[in-house]
């Protein structure tokens, strides 16, 4: 793989990423700088900088006397996080709900085509992915409130993104996916903001208890 020497740390931690996403890197395997380094034939400085970027991250763990591995997860660690995840978006979108002009609502009903669009020739869930993001992502477009939008964007990420991307590809069909998001967008219709705030709590909740069975026992 070729890299540019200016930009070896940013290369270095997407590339890890990515071995993380795709399972090369599986939970709980051994991280090695030496190893790292061989296979890219570079330096360790840039690999080390970019391991510390993924400890920070929490996709990598490391340890004294034990090194650095792929982070793995308790079936709990897992699941609360998609409860927190949850309540946090719940809360985000039902406190700026009532600020959606009728132009911020037909941007979603768009999201919503688009999604829908997607799902008539998926047949995988990998395929879904992108869409997923911008359906949560525009779900916040009027909430002003960065540090919630942060914490609750961040607080499963690193699960369904990366350390377990390969569990949450195979957990819904794209038709159990549109169902579940075709609820979001019905509460999100009617304006209610309680029934925005529990469709997404238990639209978390679920995808928490599927995902939970892949943790680790405790």
């Amino acid at each position: 793989m070729d890299f540019t020497k200016q930009t070896y740390c940013n290369q270095v931690t997407s590339y890890i990423r990515s071995l993380i996403r795709k399972g090369t890197l599986e939970i709980g395997a051994p991280v090695k700088e030496a190893v790292l380094s061989e296979q890219l034939g570079i330096s360790r400085a840039p690999i080390r900088e970019a391991l510390q970027v993924l400890v920070q991250e929490g996709l990598i763990t490391s340890e004294p006397q034990k090194g650095k591995h792929v982070r793995q997860m308790t079936g709990k660690e897992i699941y609360d996080s998609y409860v927190v995840a949850g309540i946090l978006e719940g809360a985000g979108v039902a406190e700026s709900l009532p600020l959606w002009t009728e132009a911020n609502m037909e941007t979603f009903r768009s999201v919503v085509r688009q999604m829908e669009g997607k799902i008539s020739y998926a047949t995988k869930l990998d395929e879904l992915a992108e869409i997923d993001e911008l359906f949560h992502a525009t779900l916040f477009m009027a909430c002003d409130n960065t540090r919630l939008v942060e914490m609750a964007r961040t607080s499963c990420a690193t699960i369904s993104k990366y350390l377990y991307y390969q569990h949450w590809i195979t957990m819904f069909t794209p038709r159990e996916y549109a169902d579940r998001h075709h609820a979001v967008a019905e509460a999100v219709y009617s304006r209610d903001v309680k029934h925005v705030e529990t469709a997404l709590r238990d639209h978390y909740k679920e995808t928490g208890l599927r995902m939970a069975q892949f943790g680790k026992e405790a």
